[in-house]
């Protein structure tokens, strides 16, 4: 029978004996991810946690990653039910280490106890994360290391206050104002703390790491073909207002990712990844599928059904994979020969050109599903049928 043992500080932090003490402690997050789990909600009635989400997830590892000096402090808060650990005190023991020079309770006597919890790891799953599974998943994650990490564990808890503790954390949070933050960075290198923030996919006041990530991420089909200074190297092929656009549209239409960045930078890279897939003959090259009106418009088109998917609960949105399976199904639809075909119509960026394009994509779709031609009803390609007459 395995035991896992760890050393650190028990703590009672109120007066009231029925009070839930918790533990203090430090370990490995690939450690922690052997015996701790996360009882989310759709998955049990006694779940409190919410769905992991594979874009907050990566946003942690890729934290960590860009910078070595990166670090998260912050602690993971897990949760030990009744009669799962045993606490042992070491006072005696620490207390003979130190002597009297040394207050090893910093003025807290009476509410800290130094010691070990020990536990078994037959009774699987041994503690359940009350807060901190994305750090804890982004963390473990990382591969070039295993980090250590700060640990408080309610000792004996019970669901209602697993609970009751979940909503505390997630109801008091208070993002830092613009205002702040200049404060903060007042005496300091602003342009470098930017770019670390930036590298790190953190927002920083009105600048945010969105286009920098679509331009920059090995993840993001517009790598290096960015039309901006930043660009100094790539193709500088795509409008940035093109993009600018396009990640405006899918906020307006997923109004939750307003202030997760995180999410919808991979939303939208896992949505244009596939339409890069599925026309390589057509992509990063100077033709009618690469123009701003069509980028904005091909954009909205599966915006919007990507949507619906989402609202009859067809796809997960935060998943990348389950995304760009769900994209693929749109835009195998959508024949190749459309933007090879000349256009009617001059392509200009307007509301009028983007909207034709709309229509004719929806009609592409019937085409395709009732076997028909593909330029059957289109308004927009000249087919040869027509060049002829």
């Amino acid at each position: 029978m395995e035991q896992k043992i760890y050393f650190g500080c028990r703590v009672r932090q109120r007066g009231d004996e029925n009070t839930t003490p918790f533990f203090i402690f430090n370990a490995l997050v690939k450690d922690i991810k052997q015996w701790a789990e996360v009882r989310r909600t759709q998955d049990s009635p006694e779940g409190i946690q919410r769905l992991l989400r594979e874009t907050r997830r990566k946003s942690i590892t890729r934290f960590v990653k860009s910078d070595t000096k990166n670090t998260i402090p912050n602690n993971i808060l897990l949760a030990f039910e009744e009669g799962v650990v045993k606490f042992n005190s070491l006072e005696e023991k620490v207390g003979e280490c130190f002597g009297e020079q040394i207050n090893i309770y910093n003025g807290c006597d009476e509410k800290l106890q130094w010691g070990t919890i020990e536990f078994s790891l037959n009774n699987k799953p041994c503690a359940y994360v009350v807060d901190g599974q994305h750090r804890l998943y982004g963390l473990s994650d990382y591969s070039s290391e295993d980090l250590p990490v700060l640990v408080v564990a309610l000792l004996d808890a019970t669901l209602e206050e697993q609970a009751f503790q979940f909503i505390v954390i997630n109801n008091k949070a208070v993002k830092v104002s613009t205002n702040n933050v200049k404060a903060i960075i007042a005496n300091l290198n602003e342009k470098q703390l930017q770019d670390r923030l930036l590298k790190a996919g953190v927002k920083y006041g009105n600048t945010s790491p969105t286009l920098r990530d679509i331009n920059d991420l090995d993840t993001s089909p517009f790598k290096d073909l960015l039309d901006w200074p930043y660009n100094k190297e790539g193709q500088k092929l795509v409008p940035i207002a093109a993009i600018e656009q396009s990640i405006k549209y899918l906020k307006s239409v997923f109004t939750f990712l307003e202030e997760d960045e995180d999410s919808l930078v991979d939303i939208f890279c896992a949505m244009w990844q596939v339409i890069k897939d599925n026309y390589p003959e057509l992509w990063a090259k100077d033709n009618t599928f690469m123009k701003k009106v069509n980028i904005n418009a091909l954009n909205e088109f599966i915006s919007e059904r990507l949507k619906y998917a989402w609202e009859l609960d067809l796809v997960d949105v935060f998943e990348s994979k389950k995304v760009k399976k769900h994209v693929l199904t749109i835009v195998k639809l959508l024949p190749k020969e459309f933007w090879e075909a000349e256009w009617s119509i001059r392509l200009q960026d307007s509301a009028s050109v983007r909207n034709q394009i709309k229509e004719d994509l929806s009609n592409l779709v019937d085409n395709c599903k009732l076997r028909r031609s593909w330029e059957q009803d289109l308004k927009l390609p000249i087919t040869n049928n027509e060049a002829t007459n």
